[in-house]
């Protein structure tokens, strides 16, 4: 997992891949939202090839609770693979997704 920040956002590039124990890979992503003074945090997907469901729920735990605390998120860069896991969990209603490379720092 790979952080960099810009004037408007943190962007997360996650690993390549993201599966098994959900909880201490959300307690992973906590720590590095909680540690950034941004509030609009983009998970970039460019590098994830394999999301199981645990992985999958991590990412929706740290969308839902740190959502209702003010923070926005985005979904940036995710392969075809990925993209139809989200559309089949209805996340791509629930968060913003994006193709191109206009939040990475």
């Amino acid at each position: 997992m790979r952080e960099m920040l810009d004037k408007n956002a943190l962007t997360i590039e996650l690993d390549e891949a993201i599966v098994l124990n959900n909880e201490s890979y959300y307690e992973e992503l906590t720590t590095v939202v909680k540690r950034s003074e941004r509030r609009h945090i983009v998970l970039d997907f460019s590098k994830v090839d394999i999301i199981d469901d645990c992985g999958l729920q991590a990412i929706t735990k740290l969308i839902e609770r740190y959502g209702r605390r003010g923070y926005s998120f985005a979904l940036a860069n995710p392969r075809k693979s990925i993209l139809k896991l989200l559309v089949f969990r209805d996340m791509v209603d629930r968060i913003n997704v994006r193709f191109n490379d206009e939040y990475r720092a």
